[in-house]
């Protein structure tokens, strides 16, 4: 288990520190120090990825969930046969949801009112590696295998783990990894539209949903690599469009 830790926590670690590439001067003038900021704004969720793995590593085999390329390289086995089982449908569901996203993006940037949300970017590694990790590391590897868990042992602990109790922690987390978004739309945009609101929910509950069944499906590193490729590819997309 401190094998599986230490590796899981490393990569989070990684993502967490991408934040202090983010000019946090766009969110206009602020009352810390920006080197305090960057440090504030690192060590927050890199806090939060070690206690979610802890988490994940409690929660996640008693419920059938895994991260098999980290546990073969945690066990000294061969990492590829692992990853190479991940690779295509994370490769499927990260394009599924770029197309999403330029779709989203695209309508944003035909609204007005929606200025200081595209004046606000994140640098791309940002994106890839605290996205592709460190959300998926919480909201998933931690969170949904935690919901997972309550919702199996609610319901009588049967072997195998029933369907509707992954249904449920996937939807669960989904729900929660949409909600986490709205403080950064609302501190950007104070007063947005309903609708608009609820399509920034909807742009982000597809995508959590989508990971979430890679990471039941094929594994963490699946939810990982679609998410990050995601972001690659609308990020591409929308930089030609």
């Amino acid at each position: 288990m401190i094998a599986m830790w230490w590796r899981l926590t490393l990569l989070g670690m990684i993502g967490a520190a991408s934040l202090a590439l983010v000019d946090f001067g766009q969110f206009g003038e602020a009352a810390l120090d920006p080197a305090l900021l960057r440090l504030v704004a690192t060590l927050q969720p890199a806090v939060l990825v070690a206690l979610c793995v802890a988490l994940g590593l409690w929660a996640a085999p008693k419920v059938g969930l895994d991260a098999p390329t980290v546990r073969a390289w945690a066990e000294r086995r061969p990492v590829l046969p692992a990853l190479y089982s991940q690779l295509a449908p994370a490769a499927l569901g990260g394009l599924a949801i770029a197309v999403m996203l330029v779709g989203f993006w695209s309508a944003v940037r035909a609204q007005d009112f929606a200025a200081p949300v595209l004046a606000f970017e994140l640098p791309l590694v940002t994106k890839l590696l605290y996205g592709g990790i460190v959300e998926e590391l919480l909201l998933r590897w931690g969170v949904m295998s935690l919901f997972v868990w309550i919702a199996w042992r609610a319901g009588g602990a049967a072997r195998p783990v029933p369907a509707w109790a992954l249904w449920s922690g996937l939807v669960t987390s989904s729900l929660l990894f949409a909600v986490g978004h709205l403080p950064a739309l609302y501190f950007l945009l104070p007063n947005p539209p309903g609708w608009f609101v609820g399509l920034a929910l909807i742009a982000n509950f597809i995508p959590g949903m989508l990971f979430g069944w890679l990471y039941w499906r094929r594994g963490l590193e699946a939810a990982m690599i679609a998410h990050a490729l995601a972001h690659l590819l609308a990020t591409i997309a929308l930089s030609i469009l």
